[in-house]
């Protein structure tokens, strides 16, 4: 903290307490334009062993949207909980192979597969830690990125012997065919949106990828015309499209509850800690709440050509000055700041400053737990996931009973199935693919929590589907 009687300011000048007028002033983080629409237009790349690449599809406005949404998001206990807990109700007991058959009375019998072929790729690939790669980036960004690879040992007959994820967040699609509609390449990188490193670091990896709608049809016409090339000259790798759709996405999805950020209930929620951190820490009392837009000191260094570190701080403190002076004249009560006009992308103007009057000046022990609760329920909400589920949220909540909560944990698996279903995809393609049993299939078990009277250990039990 950088401190006197006028300003007690963040080494940063991020935020600030106005000692004399009690106010706390903090720059908003202003998440609500995090999501480019639409998506920046394809850009020129350099690939690895592929001449005249397709452009690739920047995956929001600087090409960097999944690392920046992560870091935001890695900011609320809220919002990192839900996805987390989202992630491992959906993983249930694992992917499983199983044999569905009928009995005499047309009822389904599903009982483990004992198929060797199958057993071996499951011993061979790591497909439990393949499963909550996948089930990660499925919740955060409806979109994920199967990649599976063909033996390449002589004499022996094709089949697919490897599956991995490729993390969403290092995954971007090339540009549709202009002609066929559909999308080529896979790409992967490690630096997507960043300054572009020197070396080896720069390699783009391609991979190509089946079509959307019929990828085993692809994948066997593929395989027909690899006929008779040598092992080395075949398309041994490919990546398989798997999405949760969304209204109006051609290339990278918009999963729903990205609308806790459009919305502006994000920013909200994280500032209510940091608020009531500055009470904690300052033991100090407010009469108003100072907003500042994000960009609201860089207009400032831009107008006065301020660039060096050190003056940019002391015209900060400076402005906090004037801000302090502005409330303390009584006659000012009521009227507002102008400093500069902004207008956002459509052209309507949007404050630079807000003042907020948010009390007498009285300390309260229990500021914004209104406030904290209501974003909180607001984000499961949002979520898809009940506030009771993860943790109570703060204020008078009213407790459910066990039987409430395991109503709610098999209403939440229910509703998980399509997700299972869609990292169930490429699965079947690979059965396909090797000739694997007909009556072959593959379930992520849910787990059902048995009751006390039933169990007196309240054990879990499996279920099939």
């Amino acid at each position: 903290m950088i401190a006197d009687k006028d300003v007690i300011m963040h080494h940063d000048g991020t935020t600030a307490y106005l000692p004399g007028v009690q106010a706390a002033v903090l720059t908003e983080t202003n998440t609500t334009r995090l999501f480019a629409e639409p998506d920046a237009l394809p850009q020129p790349v350099e690939v690895k062993d592929l001449e005249n690449p397709p452009a690739v599809v920047p995956w929001g406005e600087s090409n960097d949207l999944p690392a920046a949404l992560v870091k935001k998001v890695y900011k609320l206990p809220q919002m990192t909980s839900n996805m987390w807990f989202n992630i491992v109700a959906s993983y249930g007991d694992g992917i499983k192979p199983v044999q569905v058959t009928f009995n005499e009375k047309d009822e389904k019998v599903i009982k483990p597969h004992t198929n060797k072929d199958v057993k071996k790729f499951f011993e061979e690939n790591d497909i439990d830690g393949y499963l909550l790669e996948q089930l990660t980036d499925m919740h955060w960004f409806f979109n994920v990125f199967p990649r599976v690879v063909f033996n390449k040992e002589k004499g022996e007959a094709r089949k697919i012997v490897e599956i991995h994820n490729r993390e969403a967040t290092f995954s971007r699609w090339s540009e549709m065919n202009p002609e066929t509609y559909k999308i080529e390449y896979h790409y992967y990188y490690g630096y997507w949106g960043e300054k572009e490193p020197d070396g080896e670091n720069r390699i783009i990896l391609a991979t190509p990828v089946l079509d959307n709608h019929n990828p085993v049809r692809h994948l066997r016409k593929i395989m027909k015309e690899d006929e008779g090339k040598d092992w080395k000259d075949r398309r041994n790798a490919f990546v398989i499209p798997v999405t949760f759709p969304t209204p109006g996405r051609n290339y990278y999805q918009k999963p729903y509850w990205y609308s806790i950020i459009e919305s502006g209930w994000y920013d909200f929620a994280i500032k209510i800690p940091e608020f009531k951190s500055s009470v904690m820490k300052n033991q100090i009392a407010l009469k108003y709440i100072v907003a500042l837009a994000p960009n609201y000191f860089n207009e400032i260094f831009k107008r006065e050509k301020i660039t060096d570190e050190k003056k940019q701080l002391v015209r900060i403190k400076k402005e906090y000055a004037d801000i302090k002076k502005f409330l303390k004249d009584s006659e000012n009560a009521g009227k507002s700041i102008i400093t500069m006009q902004k207008t956002d992308p459509k052209g309507q103007p949007y404050p630079m400053i807000t003042i907020t009057t948010v009390g007498n000046g009285k300390k309260e022990g229990g500021d914004y737990i209104e406030d904290s609760e209501e974003v909180s329920n607001i984000i499961s909400y949002g979520m898809l996931v009940h506030p009771s589920l993860v943790g109570a949220s703060p204020g008078k909540n009213t407790n459910i009973s066990g039987t409430e909560a395991r109503e709610l944990f098999i209403m939440k698996q229910a509703m998980l199935k399509p997700f299972r279903d869609r990292i169930l995809r490429p699965f079947y393609l690979i059965k396909a693919i090797n000739g694997w049993p007909d009556d072959l299939h593959f379930v992520i078990p849910n787990l059902e929590l048995t009751t006390l009277d039933k169990d007196k250990t309240g054990s879990v039990t499996k279920t099939s589907e």
